[in-house]
């Protein structure tokens, strides 16, 4: 039986991994004008409170996940301020 932190880290990744098109498309094409600013910055400032919360109630695979989809939101954050 798949234990319920495992389960966690697979719906985590599957979630954080719907940014790596968008992250990988941007990179590639350095054109992000389709892409909404403020979506990211309301999504980063989310990601940044599920990892407080995470820490609060030690939750690893919350942590782990939200923490690499920061990464990727800001990374697309950060090429659409680069290329605006």
């Amino acid at each position: 039986m798949i234990s319920i932190e495992i389960l966690g880290y697979i719906a985590g990744l599957l979630v954080v991994g719907s940014l790596l098109p968008q992250l990988i498309k941007s990179w590639k094409t350095k054109s992000t004008k389709d892409i909404s600013l403020w979506r990211y910055i309301i999504y980063v400032s989310g990601l940044f409170l599920w990892i407080v919360y995470a820490i609060l109630i030690k939750s690893g695979p919350v942590a782990v996940t939200n923490g690499v989809g920061l990464l990727f939101a800001l990374s697309i954050l950060y090429l659409k301020i680069k290329h605006k």
